[in-house]
């Protein structure tokens, strides 16, 4: 049966070269969204390094503010008794700022490493070591930031397990300098910046992760930085509220801040509810891509059933000589779903050599080698199963024809 349905696929090798066509770039299309879909998955699965229930994001403004030629004006001291206030209202448990509330667009990177040769690029945060306790940020190496770390030259920062393995391949940050900068970037300098850029940021502590764009981000390397008294006050804080808190506290967290600290306002959202934002507009692309790759599929299978029908009308009187001859009905919608199988396995393998090279080439570069071999597979899979499912109804109407009505066929 193998060898009759390859020589009745050679024979029409015409006509199935463009149905091949179809399915190889069917199957790229599938591909790609299967191996995004997995990369999401497999980036969902990993925790996230802190906790958001309970954490509410307090965003906090003053448009009387404009920039000066320093930057904008130190309003730390403004941020701290605004702080000191919402620690004592009822339901509030821990109060802190932040530079860079997780699971929003904005981020701050710069290029750190073990020596100016292996500088990589790294998204960093400030937090005190009372905030980090309060997020339930773990230490898996050296320690948090501490009182010996007050007044030094130096500025104490935690970096995650990846920083650890791209800028040092592993080996013990603890204690190391990591902002190395190249002479020809710090001769562009001026002084007064210089010296702020050189300062020692040294490695205390490895943390597990802290994925500041939320689940479904790749994992990227990341460093939090302890807080320096030149710092000019956060515009973001956060508060830790206490299980089942009622969500009327936000109106006295905006009117302690408009009380504490007048022209300034507030603004209130729970991290749950950024952190849903984050996966919906991450999970956007997935889902229009996966419409469109809808789409197509029905369209390539109705496509299909068209031409198998087709060919199986042309082929009525062959299919009722073998009928005649003694083939069962079964074996008939066999031979048919066969040959379409093969058929498709022909497009697969064309579609599987363009689909390697786009983690070869990084055309895409969420889709790396770890997540392409199931990709391909469950592609293969999935066009595979709609080859033949297009292939049985045909397959199974002309089955049912009788040898002599097929024989009498014009």
């Amino acid at each position: 049966m193998v060898e009759h349905a390859l020589k009745l696929i050679w024979n029409r090798r015409r006509a199935n070269g463009l149905v091949v066509v179809e399915i190889a770039a069917t199957f790229v299309v599938a591909f790609v969204l299967v191996a995004l879909a997995g990369r999401a998955w497999s980036n969902y699965q990993r925790p996230l390094g802190f906790v958001y229930e309970n954490i509410w994001q307090v965003r906090i403004d003053n448009e009387s503010l404009t920039e000066q030629p320093g930057g904008f004006p130190d309003t730390s001291r403004e941020v701290a008794l605004m702080l000191d206030g919402l620690r004592t209202l009822p339901g509030i448990e821990a109060a802190h700022a932040i530079d860079l509330t997780p699971f929003v667009s904005g981020s701050s990177i710069n290029g750190y490493g073990r020596d100016e040769h292996s500088l990589v690029s790294t998204l960093h945060n400030t937090l005190t070591a009372d905030a980090l306790a309060a997020l339930g940020v773990h230490i898996v190496d050296g320690r948090s930031f501490g009182p010996e770390d007050e007044g030094q030259e130096y500025r104490a920062a935690l970096v995650n397990r990846v920083f650890v393995e791209r800028a040092f391949g592993g080996a013990s940050p603890i204690g190391k300098k990591i902002n190395n900068v190249p002479l020809e970037f710090a001769e562009r300098l001026p002084p007064e910046v210089l010296r702020e850029v050189l300062r020692e940021v040294r490695v205390v502590g490895v943390i597990d992760d802290f994925r500041q764009h939320g689940e479904l981000a790749d994992e990227t390397p990341y460093a939090i930085l302890r807080p320096q008294p030149a710092d000019r006050g956060s515009t973001d804080l956060f508060v830790r509220i206490a299980p089942g808190t009622d969500r009327a506290v936000e109106e006295r967290i905006v009117a302690t801040i408009g009380a504490i600290a007048p022209g300034w306002r507030a603004t209130v959202t729970p991290w749950e509810e950024l952190r849903e934002n984050a996966i919906r507009d991450d999970l956007l692309p997935l889902r229009v891509g996966a419409t469109i790759g809808a789409f197509m599929l029905a369209m390539v299978v109705l496509g299909l059933i068209g031409i198998v029908w087709q060919d199986v009308v042309r082929r009525t009187q062959e299919i009722g000589l073998r009928r005649a001859a003694g083939a069962s009905m079964r074996h008939v919608r066999a031979q048919i779903v066969l040959e379409m199988l093969f058929v498709g396995l022909f497009g697969v393998a064309i579609g599987a050599v363009i689909a390697v090279q786009i983690p070869l080439l990084a055309i895409v570069r969420s889709i790396d080698w770890a997540s392409t071999p199931p990709a391909l597979a469950l592609s293969a899979a999935l066009i595979l199963g709609l080859a033949a499912l297009a292939a049985f109804y045909p397959a199974w109407l002309a089955s049912r024809r009788e040898p002599a009505d097929a024989l009498r066929y014009e």
